[in-house]
């Protein structure tokens, strides 16, 4: 069987450390025979949520922008890996941005009852990988909340994170002992699963 794995990296950092994450994970998921996209988030023109509700009405949201491509890409994906730094002890504004502007899929999900998965058949999971500057014991936990509410949102079931903290400077991924071999084999599961 072969799998769609959708990538999105959101860090403002082109090549960012958790970029580098999953550039790593979709290269295993390429290597293992599966069909690959990756998404920048600096490739796309997003724009925050307003808070407007119009999108309770039909669910759609009427600001213009990349959102409607995004949303389809993530309709039909059977695997996620979502990689995002945490900035100030949470996600990130892009990764917050994603999340926000997915209300419209809330609204059609639990106001209009509409399905929103079109993937091909295969129970759909997804993978955290996330970086933070800080060591603090807690840094990823409100990170965490608000992915696994995105994904289950999505009707993604949330696998086993790859989260590693101390890592600040551009590059400095690169110096972990094991946070590759550990992205590789999170992905590996991903695909079995």
């Amino acid at each position: 069987m072969t799998l769609s794995v959708l990538g999105i990296a959101c860090s403002p950092r082109r090549n960012g450390n958790s970029t580098r994450l999953l550039l790593e994970a979709l290269e295993t998921a390429k290597t293992e025979g599966h069909t690959t996209e990756l998404v920048y988030f600096s490739d796309l023109k997003i724009n925050p949520c307003q808070g407007c509700n119009a999108c309770s009405a039909k669910g759609i949201c009427v600001i213009k922008d990349d959102i409607p491509k995004l949303q389809e890409k993530l309709i039909h994906a059977d695997r996620l890996i979502l990689a995002a730094p945490i900035f100030m002890m949470g996600l990130n504004a892009q990764t917050k941005i994603i999340i926000d502007r997915m209300q419209t899929f809330w609204a059609l999900k639990y106001l209009h009852h509409q399905t929103l998965v079109n993937s091909s058949g295969y129970e759909r999971i997804g993978l955290y990988l996330g970086t933070a500057g800080t060591k603090k014991p807690d840094v990823f936990d409100c990170a965490e909340r608000s992915i696994k509410t995105l994904f289950h949102l999505l009707d993604i079931q949330y696998a086993q994170p790859c989260l590693y903290s101390g890592i600040d400077h551009a590059g400095e991924i690169n110096e972990h002992p094991t946070a590759f071999a550990e992205v590789r084999k999170a992905t590996q599961a991903l695909l079995i699963s």
